[in-house]
């Protein structure tokens, strides 16, 4: 298997040619992180040298314990039409061109090109709307945003649509019963503070989940506390 260390020597020339980069573990996220994460995880794959990265885009105030994939797109399918049109060549040309590989430095050359073209494409998304746009997206999402309602419940309170956020945790669908359940239980102010329209009661809720993130998968020299939407 490929090794975070292995990780961090690939992406050096990333690191260095662009101040915004940093590696927490096998992601590399670009910073400073605003509510969500931006950036490309470097994984494992079923050949011990091979590296399988994916753009992944992840939501921050839901107290993760530990890092998801979020939402994005296995870098072996990711178009570069438009983009880098000499990549877009040369995949098409090789069909080996999306085997990047610890002992093939050629690939790993390539991999750098392709990580920071996939990279530039992510930096647009700056804003919590931006990134539910994106991940709405379906080549960003084997599943439809429909059967994620935590994070949809998250997201409609953090960009301030309460009345959405509402029809999300009072459905009579088993999954968001759940999610009122468990929020009754660790939060017990939400819901009420959801029905009362108490914007500082759930903006406090939410830079509490954030924090716990950020705690949990060691984000704090990449993180920015900033206000959500729900509280301009």
């Amino acid at each position: 298997m490929t090794t975070i260390a292995q990780v961090r020597q690939i992406v050096q020339p990333l690191l260095q040619r662009h101040a915004d980069l940093a590696l927490v573990g096998r992601y590399l996220l670009i910073t400073p992180v605003h509510h969500f994460t931006r950036g490309i995880v470097i994984d494992r794959g079923s050949d011990p040298k091979l590296f399988v990265p994916s753009t992944s885009v992840s939501l921050i105030f839901d107290a993760s314990a530990r890092l998801g994939m979020g939402w994005g797109t296995d870098l072996a399918y990711f178009s570069f039409e438009g983009l880098d049109d000499d990549l877009a060549r040369q995949r098409k040309a090789d069909p080996k061109f999306i085997h990047w590989m610890i002992d093939n430095p050629p690939s790993l050359e390539h991999l750098v090109r392709v990580m920071d073209v996939a990279l530039e494409t992510l930096r647009s998304i700056t804003t919590l709307d931006q990134m539910i746009a994106f991940c709405a997206r379906p080549e960003n999402n084997l599943m439809p945003l429909s059967v994620y309602p935590y994070a949809r419940l998250l997201m409609a309170v953090a960009t301030g649509d309460l009345d959405q956020a509402i029809e999300i945790i009072d459905a009579t669908l088993m999954k968001p019963m759940e999610i009122r359940r468990a929020m009754d239980v660790f939060y017990p102010t939400f819901y009420p503070a959801l029905v009362s329209r108490d914007r500082q009661e759930l903006a406090r809720i939410l830079h509490e989940l954030e924090a716990k993130t950020v705690k949990n998968l060691k984000y704090e020299r990449v993180w920015e506390q900033t206000p959500f939407p729900l509280e301009l």
